[in-house]
């Protein structure tokens, strides 16, 4: 094991430049852990300093190099890959050596829900991953967030238009978790792990069909939402969405009366490359279209949701809680009979 001497404890953030990696940094910081980020280039580097880490790594995940650089002297460890990376178990076996070689106490290992679903392989990537970790000999936990409610809000031009797109089903359900209760528990675990070595805890907080989601944003933005199905494959073949951007387009003068055709054109701009997937690697973009195809015809159910909220000694956070909240933050009116 490796001599920390007597400085403060370490505790790394893969992955620290993400939706939960990012949220686990902030909470960790704000409890005056001292936290080293790992992020994949200067822009999230300036971003993790803003959100308190007190050291920055900035490398490539998948580079062996980069992440024994990351761990040097580290005593535990939150790891989130990013999404954009399919094969995670080469990841996680260099992780494992960089801990050992630290010494590193504890693994928080941030999976999915339903990790077992054989026609995801996105999910069954995280599933040798968890028994990598959990077989490794380092005490370590896993986590298994449902669909994050953050997933939804990449459309928020459109959102303010009238209409809430996604590519899958309006109709099929979906296990929903506001990302920001998750980085809450997991900096909760990270900075006090006695007790949860070898737990699995599914993260969920409620089931919604994107319709039940559309209305509570039409009560929440005061103006009718539309639920839109765009095609799972739209991302590989853009001409698959121009008949659902047509609908999008109706919906949206229909709703806002012609109000709203600013945010409506930017959206419709950017929708082939929300969260920058022109930019992935074709097996990155084939995996995410098995996932939305997946959702389009199965949905995803919700885990346990009796965990995390005893985890966060508190009820988890709300979908119309979460909508009202985002909504502020963005500067958008709140209806009073959504607060």
């Amino acid at each position: 094991m490796a001599d920390r001497g007597e400085g403060p404890t370490m505790i790394v953030v893969t992955g620290a430049g993400g939706g939960v990696g990012r949220h686990v940094a902030r909470e960790l910081s704000e409890r005056g852990e001292t936290v080293r980020a790992f992020v994949k280039n200067d822009e999230q580097a300036r971003s993790a300093r803003v959100e308190g880490a007190t050291e920055v790594v900035v490398g490539d995940i998948r580079s062996t190099d980069d992440l024994a650089a990351a761990m040097r002297g580290a005593s535990r460890v939150f790891h989130v890959c990013p999404t954009a990376v399919v094969r995670e178990v080469g990841i996680a076996e260099g992780l494992i050596d960089a801990a050992r070689a630290n010494g590193v106490e504890h693994i928080v290992f941030n999976s999915v829900i339903h990790p077992e679903i054989r026609d995801l392989p996105h999910h069954q990537e995280k599933l040798r991953v968890e028994r990598l970790l959990l077989e490794s000999g380092i005490p370590a936990t896993v986590l298994r967030p449902s669909h994050f409610m953050q997933n939804y809000v990449d459309f928020w031009d459109l959102m303010l238009a009238g209409t809430l797109p996604y590519p899958s089903s309006p109709t099929s359900v979906m296990g929903v978790v506001d990302a920001e209760d998750i980085g809450e528990v997991g900096a909760m675990i990270t900075a006090s792990p006695d007790g949860h070595a070898g737990k699995v805890y599914d993260l969920s907080t409620e089931e919604l069909t994107r319709h039940e989601m559309a209305a509570i944003w039409s009560d929440v933005l005061g103006h009718r939402m539309s639920a839109v199905r765009l095609p799972p494959d739209a991302m590989k073949k853009p001409l698959h969405g121009l008949g659902p951007a047509a609908t999008i387009a109706v919906r949206s003068l229909a709703s806002t009366k012609g109000s709203a055709l600013r945010p409506m054109f930017r959206g419709l701009a950017g929708m082939p490359n929300t969260r920058g997937v022109r930019n992935w690697p074709e097996e990155s973009k084939d995996c995410y279209v098995a996932m939305m195809s997946y959702y389009d015809k199965n949905g995803l159910p919700a885990g346990d949701m009796t965990v995390l909220p005893e985890l966060l000694g508190r009820p988890a956070t709300g979908y119309r809680e979460f909508a009202v909240r985002e909504a502020a933050r963005r500067g958008s009116p709140v209806t009073s009979s959504s607060r």
